[in-house]
């Protein structure tokens, strides 16, 4: 009996120390306080604090100055913020970092490096202009035989057209095919850029079209989309799913080579509180931020919509894709693979409204925009071929079935919008209303308020480019008129109105607090206002940036308020988000932004004013930073 009471005894001992311990590791004592600011948690009730403590990269206390800085121990650095506003570290659903990286630093690598050939059409007057200057570039470079090769002509059809951009567009469009191509660049698989984004159409020499129909000819010839000469012969224009089967050969970049430039652009970003973006990212984009992250110089998360499956898998094998949606750690995680955009943007918007004016250069080549999930359209009525399939509607289809999210997805025309909601009520009504549990549409740069209910009902997420909308709704009041302008363009209010979820998104290079004034004011660049009745209050532009944004990003239990247990992704705003006039609000300068609890960027004053001067941080403004970036730009790069 005694021995089994001293047993008793201490097994209480060593699971009351156990106790002991497992409560002092609870206790642990913060890292970092922040006091005596207005901290807008946007947490579901929208809650106002005062204190926040940061222990490693999570929050581990929220409430007042009283309760958070009861938790401090000998250690813990305070700072006092002197009424300043904090919020939670903003979230962008689409923005294309990698891509305006590569503009905005692309001077740092040379074009081998970037696997990128720019041609100059500044000069160019007729189809030979455009060869010849190939052909230079072809002596110019020593491409070894065989190798493919990516021209990016210097040009784009996006915006507003004139008399220069029409024949550039003929030449390129009209002139310009595989056969022309061939004769100066016979040893080598070639592909041209068409001035329009490069997942949405290529043009192809000889070469690089046998290499396609060798072995991808069934495929093409049963999903399209390519474009015929008067002989009924392909004449190397593409549009997808046929050009997404050579993409790859165009995003072959070394890793270390892009981290060069993503670094200096990930500046940026955290000057203005970003902290999280989603977009889609080809292979060797994805490598790039891997090898940044295993440095441990990857300060913002990303969620990676995956860019080469589609086109390059059959329908049939989509099940292998099944589970990878969502796998990756705290920094990089996959939100979506899907087709990276069902119709064109600007004037290759899909859409059901009577143009009444020219857009752009290339609107005889797409009246109606390019409509990939309409089962009749076969590519620029122009030229196009027929072929009996649309991949489109089959990816979306299985993707239902497979368990496949739908995301990181542009949809930016009214007709596209509604076709596509067309094929997710298929897909609920054969597998189920979870089939298209979470999927989001972006852009919604035009959507048909008859569709407004439908979105809700269907449960479908839209992110929109609001800023863009708004400082382009000019050029769709001259293309379709005043009325289309003020109701069809990023309708957040209707949207939200009509029940659905709205998530805000940049898609461009623009600071995001211009996108957030933008969903609150409607003012274009000039000051106009546009769609009045689609303004949205301050507390709901911040969820669509943080709370709701997370959501997006599958992310919504880690990230996007201020709450504890979250990671400690957090912004130090230099004016009040809430009190301040509406037309300040893009004015807005984040004085602190720390990622996981790492400080990430500081303002030199707030540098100054703490004496913080942490390991790895930015220490600049935003003004400063792209003015450093225009001046490198402007000299073609530096150290």
């Amino acid at each position: 009996m005694r021995i089994l009471a001293r047993l008793m005894i201490l097994s209480l001992l060593t699971c009351g120390t156990i106790l002991i311990s497992t409560g002092l590791y609870a206790q642990q004592a913060p890292d970092l306080i922040f006091h005596n600011g207005k901290i807008l948690t946007v947490d579901k009730n929208f809650t106002m604090a005062q204190a926040v403590a940061v222990t490693g990269n999570k929050i581990t206390a929220v409430g007042t100055d009283q309760q958070v800085l009861a938790t401090a121990g000998p250690n813990t650095k305070k700072i006092d913020l002197k009424g300043r506003t904090m919020i939670p570290g903003l979230m962008d659903t689409h923005r294309h970092m990698y891509s305006y990286a590569e503009g905005a630093y692309g001077g740092y690598l040379t074009p081998e490096e970037l696997r990128r050939f720019p041609v100059d059409w500044n000069g160019v007057r007729s189809k030979d202009d455009v060869l010849n200057q190939i052909t230079g570039l072809m002596a110019k470079y020593h491409f070894k035989p065989g190798q493919w090769v990516y021209f990016t002509n210097q040009l784009s059809f996006m915006g507003k057209s004139d008399a220069k951009q029409e024949s550039q567009a003929k030449i390129l469009y009209d002139d310009l095919n595989q056969w022309n191509l061939d004769t100066v660049t016979p040893n080598n698989p070639v592909i041209l850029s068409l001035g329009i984004p490069d997942f949405n159409g290529f043009l192809l020499n000889k070469k690089a079209m046998d290499w396609l129909m060798t072995n991808h000819g069934d495929f093409v010839k049963k999903n399209g989309r390519f474009w015929i000469d008067a002989q009924g012969r392909p004449d190397g224009h593409l549009e997808p799913p046929a050009s997404r089967l050579v993409l790859p050969f165009t995003y072959d970049r070394a890793p270390e080579a892009l981290a060069k430039m993503y670094k200096f652009y990930e500046h940026e970003d955290n000057s203005m509180g970003l902290t999280a973006m989603a977009t889609r990212l080809p292979q060797d984009s994805i490598a790039a931020y891997k090898y940044l992250e295993s440095k441990g110089e990857l300060t913002f998360r990303i969620g990676e919509g995956l860019v080469e499956p589609f086109g390059n898998t059959e329908i049939s094998d989509m099940g292998k894709l099944k589970g990878i949606v969502g796998t990756g750690d705290s920094m990089m995680w996959v939100t979506g693979i899907g087709p990276t955009a069902v119709d064109g943007t600007t004037s290759r918007a899909c859409t059901n409204q009577h143009r009444t004016g020219t857009y752009s250069a290339i609107d005889d080549w797409f009246p109606m925009g390019q409509c990939h999930m309409d089962a009749e359209y076969r590519g620029s009525p122009k030229r196009a071929a027929s072929f009996p399939n649309n991949y489109y509607q089959d990816w979306v289809m299985a993707s239902g079935k497979d368990g496949i999210r739908f995301a990181d997805v542009h949809v930016a025309g009214d007709r596209a919008v509604g076709t596509l909601l067309n094929v997710v009520e298929q897909v609920q009504k054969q597998y189920g209303k979870d089939a298209t549990k979470t999927w989001a549409f972006d852009h919604c740069d035009m959507v048909d308020p008859k569709d407004f209910a439908r979105i809700a009902r269907d449960n479908i997420t839209m992110s929109c480019y609001v800023l863009t909308s708004v400082d382009g709704s000019p050029l769709i009041a001259e293309a379709y008129g005043d009325k289309v302008a003020n109701t069809c363009p990023s309708p957040l209010k209707s949207m939200l109105n009509a029940g659905a979820r709205v998530v805000l998104e940049s898609d461009s290079n623009v600071n995001v607090w211009r996108v957030i004034a933008a969903a609150i004011v409607r003012k274009d660049r000039n000051g106009k206002v546009w769609a009045p009745q689609e303004r949205i209050d301050r507390k709901t532009a911040l969820e669509m940036y943080t709370n709701w944004a997370a959501d997006y990003m599958l992310r919504g239990d880690q990230l996007g308020s201020i709450e504890k247990g979250k990671l400690a992704d957090l912004v130090v705003l230099d004016k009040d988000y809430m009190t301040i006039p509406e037309d300040d609000i893009n004015n807005i300068q984040p004085q602190l932004t720390l990622l996981g609890g790492k400080m990430v960027f500081l303002t030199p004053a707030f540098s100054q004013e703490y004496n913080l001067k942490p390991a790895g941080a930015t220490i600049s403004t935003y003004q400063d930073l792209i003015t450093l970036r225009k001046m490198r730009r402007n000299i073609g790069g530096g150290g």
